[in-house]
């Protein structure tokens, strides 16, 4: 997948470059991976609920058989009384090292979608890690110069567009942030490259100008104001959808020294938020899961990944989501929106990315972080971090 990403959160804006193509992984990695094995008597999760007790039949890095009978000799995994879903993905998220991977992979989440990459050696050697979670990257970021997101990425003043920058170039640039105008070429010029095209933006006035720009994905809710029926209806009609990462802002809102850092004003708050997606959703908006964790940030904050996940799950739900339907936003629903189609879903043929609980996430969302064992792309994760009971409280982080 290529993802373009613009941000338009005050005063950002930008062009992503299209990453190149990581190598393929050589035929010795492929062999490591051969291996087959059933998850036997689990409940497992269709999208709406979790059906009867069944057995799924997993062939190297895939699905092969969902129900039926087990081939006799096949190495089997009890599942009597537990419920597999498929992996989690988050659908915003800054991992920058194996390590990150790895902690991800130990809550459940076996796909990240990074939505920046600051270094694009980097990015390419975190694409096709086996046994950790799947690193999906867009290109890299550019903001205005001297903007939130300049100074916190650390992006050259070279790498910026002004008023008259000629986007026909694919410069990554910004100034003082893309005018409407520019930001519509941006994604005229990445559905004509092919591309996906995200943006990201906070406060109203630039969340309105993503909105009007038709991109295809919006990153994050504005905090400042409520969005009008009319523009949610507009999202709505123009195919968009949402990462509102609600989560991002929970532990913002609850050390205010963020806010000013984060280009927060007066009229910001978690409120507003809510009522946002409380609103989208109700309006059939399509909703990603996304939690914009950056790992720990030694002076600046402290946003882990893999547990945000789960603890934006809970905030869905507290948003008016049902479980089932926040399970299927961060599986399934994340997968179709951002165009990963080869998972989402325990069928036959897609990759096995798999999570079995030890109790029912449809009884209370909480419990997608009993996590019994996961496999990412048929491998089994050696570490599970996650447990149940752990808290969502940004003052424990």
């Amino acid at each position: 997948m290529r993802i373009l990403v613009s941000k338009a959160s005050r005063p950002t804006g930008s062009i992503l470059q299209e990453l190149p193509k990581p190598p393929p992984q050589v035929a010795v990695l492929a062999i490591l991976n051969n291996s087959q094995f059933t998850i036997k008597n689990a409940q497992v999760f269709n999208g709406s609920g979790v059906q009867s007790a069944q057995s799924v039949i997993i062939s190297n890095d895939k699905i092969v058989t969902v129900g039926g009978a087990i081939p006799p000799g096949i190495n089997s995994i009890d599942g009597t009384g537990k419920y597999l879903t498929p992996g989690l993905i988050d659908s915003h998220v800054h991992p920058a090292s194996c390590s990150n991977l790895a902690d991800l992979a130990d809550y459940g989440v076996t796909t990240a979608i990074n939505m920046a990459c600051l270094n694009y050696t980097t990015c390419s050697q975190l694409k096709g890690q086996l046994g950790t979670t799947d690193y999906i990257t867009a290109g890299e970021i550019a903001c205005g110069t001297g903007s939130v997101h300049a100074i916190a990425f650390g992006v050259p003043s070279a790498e910026t567009i002004g008023p008259d920058t000629d986007l026909s170039a694919l410069i990554v640039a910004e100034d003082k942030g893309p005018t409407l105008e520019q930001q519509s070429t941006m994604v005229r010029l990445a559905h004509q490259h092919g591309s996906f095209a995200a943006t990201h933006a906070t406060l109203m006035e630039y969340y309105d100008q993503a909105i009007q720009s038709k991109v295809d994905g919006i990153q994050h809710t504005p905090a400042d104001s409520l969005l009008s029926k009319s523009q949610i209806s507009q999202i709505r009609s123009q195919g968009q959808f949402v990462t509102p990462t609600m989560e991002f802002y929970r532990l913002a809102f609850s050390n205010p020294a963020l806010g000013p850092v984060l280009g927060f004003n007066a009229s910001c708050n978690y409120s507003n938020i809510q009522t946002n997606v409380v609103n989208m959703h109700a309006a059939g908006v399509p909703i990603a899961v996304g939690t914009d964790s950056v790992g720990s940030l030694p002076g600046v904050i402290n946003y882990p990944f893999g547990r945000s996940l789960h603890c934006e799950l809970q905030n869905l739900v507290d948003a008016g989501f049902g479980s089932a339907e926040a399970i299927q936003a961060a599986t399934a629903g994340a997968a179709k929106l951002y165009r990963l189609y080869d998972r989402g879903s325990i069928s036959t043929g897609m990759r096995a990315d798999l999570l079995l609980l030890s109790s029912n996430p449809i009884e209370n969302i909480t419990n997608t972080l009993d996590i019994n064992a996961a496999w990412v792309g048929g491998i089994q994760i050696s570490v599970i971090t996650a447990q149940k009971g752990q808290t969502c409280d940004p003052s424990s982080l």
